[in-house]
């Protein structure tokens, strides 16, 4: 596949395959709780909220009552990201940069020890203005409520982006749209391949302008059936399955002369797991066998799960089917633990 190119190493070269992304960096807090803690707080089983008022004290609660407390790095592209070094822990074949901002505390000083655990190499911007973002998961039983709060995550700069060692990776994968369109240029003056994640379907539905933004720009785009529906309902396209949604998207002009072709990847949960090339226009369709409901834990990450693991495939192999079997595998080990939690290597067959 022509998108990767000699000069940036990895498929052709000795190099290791350079991959960037940028995001919300997030502290994912973890704890068990019952469910007079949820009322207090006004948390909703299974809900996901931004932190507001009603929240205000949860987290000094959480560490006075002595808790035990699960620290893991969250946000979705962090996610993506250290999953991929993890399944690549011979970085000679994967190098997974990570760019976003935290705060100037000890929160921030946990993410940085945390991702310094995972050999992804992280470029924080730090500020005294605002703390670390975090997203606490309050577990009750089988539920889990998520509760946010963005702080400084959503506060990266421009200026930081413009130093020149931000620049100096392969590929990129991007997920904040305030900057993006610096990004874009980047990406497209220098050859460059970028991956979009759809988000969820309230992102496809009210940020669409956005999205088509990127997406001239975009080699890979990642998102589910229902994310993939809501944007062709934004965009009142005629056919607004997930093969209308999909086609269209492929369909959409590039905007500069790489001549690779753009691919679309739906997925579903448990259901099958669509993809579409601009090269041939085909919707293909690969199935998934459904875990059994005592094996499933938790199903918050499993999109960014599968995006890593079609990724640490595609990008070494440039096979479809073995790319969709990884970011199946990848997917299925989440969903078999509590939290974005990557366990051991050699658990992973």
């Amino acid at each position: 596949m022509p998108c990767w190119r000699d000069d940036m190493g990895g498929i052709c070269g000795v190099q290791p395959i350079r991959l960037m992304a940028l995001g919300h960096p997030l502290l994912d807090i973890q704890a068990n709780v019952c469910e007079t803690f949820l009322s207090k707080y006004g948390v909703e089983a299974n809900g996901a909220t931004l932190k507001g008022p009603k929240q205000e004290g949860l987290y000094e609660e959480l560490l006075q009552e002595n808790h035990k407390l699960t620290f893991i790095p969250g946000g979705a592209a962090q996610n993506t990201v250290k999953m991929i070094q993890w399944i690549h822990q011979d970085s000679k074949k994967i190098q997974c940069t990570y760019i976003g901002c935290i705060g100037a505390d000890t929160t921030g000083e946990i993410l940085i020890k945390s991702m310094r655990e995972t050999g992804v190499k992280s470029l924080y911007e730090a500020t005294d203005k605002l703390g670390t973002g975090v997203c606490f998961v309050l577990i009750n039983g089988p539920n889990r409520s998520l509760i946010t709060s963005l702080g400084a995550a959503a506060a990266l700069s421009t200026n930081f982006l413009r130093q020149k060692r931000t620049w100096e990776m392969g590929y990129l994968v991007v997920s904040s749209m305030d900057i993006v369109r610096l990004i874009l240029d980047h990406a497209s003056s220098n050859g460059k391949v970028l991956c979009l994640n759809l988000a969820s379907p309230y992102v496809a539905r009210s940020y669409t302008e956005a999205l088509d933004t990127v997406i001239p720009h975009a080699d890979f785009i990642f998102g589910s059936v229902d994310e993939a529906k809501a944007y062709a309902e934004a965009r009142k396209l005629d056919d607004r399955s997930a093969a209308g949604a999909a086609k269209y998207l492929i369909s959409l002009p590039r905007a500069n002369d790489i001549c690779c072709p753009r691919l679309v990847v739906l997925t579903q949960g448990p259901g099958p797991i669509y993809t579409m090339s601009s090269r041939d226009k085909v919707l293909r369709t690969f199935p998934v066998t459904p875990l059994p409901p005592e094996d499933i834990v938790d199903t918050n990450g499993a999109g960014d799960a599968f995006a890593a693991g079609f990724l640490a495939s595609y990008l070494i192999e440039e096979d479809l089917e073995k790319a969709i079997d990884g970011g199946k595998k990848a997917a299925k080990y989440i969903i078999k633990r509590s939290g974005f939690s990557l366990g051991s290597r050699t658990e992973y067959t």
